[in-house]
């Protein structure tokens, strides 16, 4: 912000501060550390993060054979259930709270969906995974999902891409001992998610153009289209306390109290144990960096595990908010249908206590939203929609 701009905003903050000072003593929206906030929200950069635990992660013919075992049914034992199966559409999800398997089965949680996934730096809901290489392992082999082995995905490679696999891997199938091939064929699947991607939106053009007004003055910037949903996002709704910066999350677990009397409902708790032990982790023999620092934040993770524990139950990753107009229905439980629906649940503070497990994270509370808050945040939650 150049001096002239710094100045009109002073002078604006001071004019609107004796204004508010004489009505509602609330200080004008932006702040200073509101709009640096705010600055941090729009344009994903082109790529996710490079992954050094997979060399494969950005290799174009990785990603083609990538691309087709992805929608490859006969992956699986019943010869019916594809990654597709379960990440399909425009949101790349299903439309159903939980989702068809092999043999009748279903799942026990809401499939999240695969846009923009490697922007993540947990995977699945409770963080089973610390990759999404390794992620994609998961429902491959669950005899809820794929119920795969690597006995069936080598057949079905060296029926069908024999020399694809060798041409990326320079060795065969057949070459490749069982964990091995697993872990291949999950860098595969990653390198090509990493190309599933819906970045730039009408919510990045609006944040831009509020930050642009308010930079100069936040009197203007109360008469900005976006202004009521901005504010709302950042003050009454606490949005911003778990979806921030440009990823929209903080990365972090957190139990908000939704409804769940499955036999998954202890969320993080119960699976991070079994995360930091796990073959395929990022610091396993599997990995392409296994003391990189993937595998720090593993050991950083493991020397809180009993200092962090209670706070690990029933609790589930914050998903991105980018896109979420397209993967209805919502939470791990997929229980609560529309956006409208969501904005209704944190304005409650979340479901009532006795009906999920663990302690409500402190920040969850009852928001007392107005009407036009509401819609306002609906609106804003509906901007977020990226392109192709």
């Amino acid at each position: 912000m150049n001096a002239n701009r710094l100045s009109a905003r002073l002078a604006a903050l001071l004019v609107v501060g004796l204004m508010a000072g004489a009505c509602e003593n609330e200080e004008p929206f932006p702040s200073f550390d509101e709009l640096d906030e705010l600055k941090l929200l729009h344009s994903m950069p082109q790529r996710p993060p490079a992954d050094p635990t997979n060399r494969f992660a950005d290799n174009t013919q990785a990603a083609a054979l990538g691309n087709r075992l992805f929608h490859d049914p006969k992956l699986s034992s019943c010869g019916t259930v594809s990654c597709k199966s379960c990440h399909d559409g425009d949101g790349r999800t299903v439309a159903t709270a939980l989702a068809d398997g092999c043999n009748g089965n279903v799942t026990g949680r809401n499939p999240p969906t695969i846009l923009n996934a490697d922007y993540n730096r947990w995977f699945m809901s409770d963080g089973r995974a610390d990759r999404l290489w390794n992620q994609a392992i998961l429902p491959m082999t669950s005899p809820v999902e794929m119920d795969s082995n690597a006995t069936i995905i080598r057949a079905q490679l060296n029926a069908e891409y024999h020399s694809s696999y060798a041409e990326v891997f320079t060795k065969t199938p057949d070459e490749t001992g069982d964990d091995e091939l697993l872990a291949n064929v999950g860098k595969l699947m990653q390198a090509y998610e990493r190309t599933v991607n819906r970045r730039r939106s009408p919510f990045d053009e609006d944040v831009k153009r509020f930050i642009s007004v308010a930079e100069v003055s936040v009197v203007e910037a109360t008469k900005d289209p976006a202004y009521l949903g901005l504010k709302t996002y950042f003050r009454k709704g606490q949005c911003i306390v778990c979806h921030k910066g440009v990823a929209m999350t903080d990365h972090l677990f957190h139990n908000i109290g939704v409804k769940d009397g499955s036999a998954g409902a202890e969320g993080q708790t119960a699976a991070v144990e079994a995360m930091l032990d796990w073959k395929f982790n990022a610091a396993g023999p599997f990995s392409d960096a296994p003391n990189g620092t993937d595998a720090q934040r593993l050991a950083s993770v493991r020397a809180t595990l009993v200092e962090k524990r209670a706070e690990m139950v029933g609790a589930y990753k914050t998903p991105t908010l980018r896109n979420i107009a397209l993967t209805a229905p919502y939470m791990h439980t997929g229980e609560v249908a529309t956006l409208a629906d969501v904005v209704e649940f944190y304005d409650k503070g979340g479901d009532e206590n006795g009906s999920f497990t663990g302690t409500r994270t402190e920040t969850i509370k009852k928001l007392e939203l107005e009407p036009a808050e509401k819609e306002a945040l609906v609106k804003l939650l509906e901007l977020m929609t990226g392109e192709p």
